[in-house]
């Protein structure tokens, strides 16, 4: 039952829609085991004891990857959200996300499948970083103010290596701007990574329930046009 909803899916648009599933990295959750607090002191004060947990989290989230991998799916995304600067340093980052997620990230690749990674917020500091795991992309790229990250200086830096997806304000843009806003919003982020390839359209983070659908026409429309190589 846990891969029912993938072969419903990918039976009913595969070859029309890219289908992808979603894994939870292994900081995650180690930050939802022990809650956020109590997780984040224990990167402090048990590093050892978190990394052998870590471990064990990555061969579990490997694993589940690789089943819905045989399910046919196109992209197996790792849902990473708390690994941005507004919760651990660049330095933390290194120490406790990136072995781990490289761990997930080379049995995706073993699978024959693509993967990247979602990390909210700060992430401007550690695009190598994260590029390090060995992923094939990076979403959400978050602007600021619910970010820090610069697409057109994250084009420059990471841009060979990975396609970037997001970068759209979900708040004060989709959720809070007009159409026209909107337009102007998401061709400006064309115009500053769709050179050479490996740019998708998109929504920083999540979109809210509130956003006004025709604010995510203009997203369809304006790829449509000018997302066209």
């Amino acid at each position: 039952y846990v891969f029912a909803l993938i072969d419903r899916v990918v039976e009913a648009v595969s070859g029309e829609l890219s289908v992808h599933s979603e894994v939870f990295s292994p900081f995650t959750q180690l930050m939802e085991r022990l809650g956020y607090e109590q997780g984040l002191m224990a990167l402090l004060e048990q590093p050892e004891k978190c990394k052998a947990i870590l471990e064990q989290f990555a061969r579990g989230a490997a694993d589940l990857a690789t089943r819905q991998a045989a399910r046919g799916v196109d992209a197996v995304l790792i849902s990473s959200a708390f690994a941005g600067g507004g919760f651990i340093s660049r330095a933390m980052y290194e120490e406790f996300v990136l072995p781990y997620e490289a761990e997930v990230v080379a049995a995706i690749h073993r699978a024959g499948t693509v993967a990247y990674t979602h990390t909210c917020g700060a992430i401007g500091d550690r695009l190598e970083l994260m590029a390090a795991t060995g992923i094939d992309g990076i979403d959400t790229m978050d602007p600021p103010p619910l970010g820090d990250t610069d697409l057109a200086d994250a084009k420059a830096r990471v841009g060979d290596r990975l396609f970037l997806k997001g970068n759209i304000d979900s708040v004060n843009v989709l959720l809070r701007g007009t159409p026209e806003e909107v337009r102007r919003s998401a061709l400006s982020r064309i115009q500053a990574a769709a050179a050479g390839g490996g740019y998708i359209l998109s929504s920083a983070c999540s979109v809210a329930p509130r956003v006004p659908p025709e604010n995510l026409q203009v997203l369809y429309d304006v790829a449509a046009t000018e997302g066209v190589y």
